[in-house]
């Protein structure tokens, strides 16, 4: 599902993208590692990234087309992001259907990341028309990106072989994994539409606070959305161990025996009975752990609104405006 699905508004957007990533060979051929390409960008997501860097490019120079291969350049980064994800997670769906490695077997999806993430620098270079200094930080901000995305995953990891974590630890590590790959973009499209450097630098801050609140709705979902509208299974992160804000919050608020129930299903390979997610979910309500990553969800939204409010009124700021709303509030 793309944002279009929630903001109308924003479908020539994610066209443009869609067209230019249909435009790459690898996605053209009929061998297994170019239909597994394919299909990850297919399954890559709402194109959050890609939209955030053409909407900053029209912010400072009236036209979003100018951004349409950077955009494409961290919508195959984050493509790559999510195999990786789903082969370190053993997960077999990805958006209700069959994930890379699950479909075409681990080699095969270790392949397809590699071709996705090496042919970033190729969409960047596209921009050589930007001089030195300008193309130089559109590498730096990409390569940033990539290098904090992995070393959030690894910390996600380490977090969730830990006994217990604390609230800063998993923002740090959220920080990383998540918000850099969506402050990245922002700053990126900015700096094609011909910003400054504090222009850029209000736009990675938006994209910073927005992948906060991004990721701790997401994983709200995990333990309390639906699972037809997601289109994925439930309960995924906390089988496998991750923590999240909302069950960091509930076992600093539980009792003992609370905390063992919650472990006990962290280390269960059963599916959960219907009673277990009651009572877990019970617990989160009871705790106000779900109305605490509500709090922090909004509370990060209202900081990327205010780094909006030095950005002349406009079409692309209505919009930006818009999908801050849309991910704070969505249900899938």
């Amino acid at each position: 599902m793309t944002v279009t699905e929630g903001l109308p508004g924003l479908r020539s957007y994610v066209d443009a993208v869609n067209d230019q990533l249909g435009e790459l060979s690898l996605t053209s051929g009929s061998s297994d590692i170019e239909k597994a390409v394919s299909d990850a960008l297919s399954l890559g997501g709402k194109r959050v990234r890609a939209t955030l860097a053409l909407l900053w490019c029209e912010v400072y120079s009236g036209d979003f087309r100018r951004a349409v291969p950077l955009a494409a350049a961290y919508e195959l980064a984050h493509a790559s992001a999510l195999v990786q994800d789903d082969i370190i997670d053993n997960s077999a769906m990805r958006r209700g259907t069959d994930s890379i490695v699950a479909k075409y077997r681990l080699p095969t999806a270790i392949l397809a990341s590699d071709l996705l993430l090496f042919n970033v620098p190729r969409m960047v270079a596209k921009y050589s028309d930007l001089g030195g200094a300008r193309l130089a930080k559109l590498f730096d901000l990409v390569g940033e990106a990539c290098r904090a995305t992995t070393w959030g995953e690894f910390l996600d990891l380490q977090l969730g072989q830990a006994a217990s974590g604390t609230e800063s630890e998993y923002e740090e590590m959220i920080r990383l994994k998540t918000s850099t790959l969506l402050s990245a973009p922002c700053a990126s499209g900015a700096i094609v539409g011909g910003a400054t450097e504090e222009e850029a630098a209000v736009a990675s801050t938006y994209g910073e606070a927005l992948g906060m609140a991004y990721q701790i709705q997401d994983d709200t979902l995990d333990l309390m959305g639906d699972e037809a509208a997601l289109g994925k299974p439930l309960f995924t992160d906390l089988r496998a161990g991750k923590k999240s804000l909302i069950l960091i919050h509930c076992s600093s608020h539980c009792s003992a025996e609370d905390r063992r129930f919650i472990s006990g299903l962290a280390d269960s390979a059963a599916p959960y009975t219907g009673a277990q997610v009651a009572r877990l979910r019970g617990l989160i309500r009871s705790c106000g752990s779900a109305e605490y990553a509500r709090e922090r969800v909004l509370s990060y939204t209202s900081e990327a609104k205010r780094a909006l409010g030095s950005v002349r009124d406009g079409i692309p700021k209505s919009l930006l405006m818009g999908l801050t709303d849309y991910l704070a509030t969505r249900y899938s």
